[in-house]
């Protein structure tokens, strides 16, 4: 691994800070009028997404991460663990359950995903801002009390979201999974 040396920080570079991959958010470089320069720095951790700050002696060095983007496809699950494939060299890779949080409800079978290879290991998996999901029923105990022309969609990945009062069983809608909310009804196929 190559070594960069805290004044070269900037955004977007992946680092290894105490074992772990992150990517730098922000580095800003510090003067102060007395004693050594510092370089002060807000860092993703890109296993479990928390943000921290950190700052860096001017003389500090850490490794460079070597971190590569792919594209998956789910195959198939087992309880804690997903498996997918790389779609560049067929290999078969798995993430834990645990490490894809809320995204594990926008996994469906065969679709295709952006992945985060660390050390030969799947460490992130993201789905396209956009994705669609069938309509399997409704939650009838649950009310959105500020909006009554919302109910409350049971989709096929287990997901819940409110929609409009229009959506039926069956039709196909497109989510934003950064917000995980309802966006359009699509066209059923």
């Amino acid at each position: 691994m190559i070594n960069c040396n805290s004044n070269d920080f900037k955004n977007g570079l992946k680092v290894v800070f105490n074992n772990i991959p992150f990517n730098i958010e922000n580095s800003e470089f510090v003067k102060p009028g007395k004693g050594q320069t510092f370089v002060r720095v807000k860092m993703r951790n890109l296993i479990n997404n928390k943000l921290i700050e950190k700052t860096f002696r001017s003389n500090e060095n850490l490794k460079i991460a070597d971190i590569e983007n792919i594209r998956v496809s789910f195959l198939y699950r087992s309880e804690d663990t997903f498996y997918f494939i790389n779609l560049k060299n067929h290999d078969e890779i798995s993430i834990e359950k645990k490490i894809l949080k809320n995204v594990s409800k926008f996994i469906i079978h065969r679709e295709k995903y952006f992945g985060l290879v660390w050390n030969k290991k799947l460490i992130s998996v993201s789905p396209e801002n956009f994705i669609n999901l069938k309509v399997i029923g409704f939650d009838q105990f649950s009310e959105n009390k500020s909006n009554y022309k919302n109910k409350l969609a049971i989709l096929k990945t287990r997901l819940k979201i409110f929609v409009p009062s229009f959506i039926k069983i069956n039709d196909i809608i497109k989510i934003d999974t950064r917000s995980h909310k309802y966006v359009s009804r699509e066209n059923n196929k």
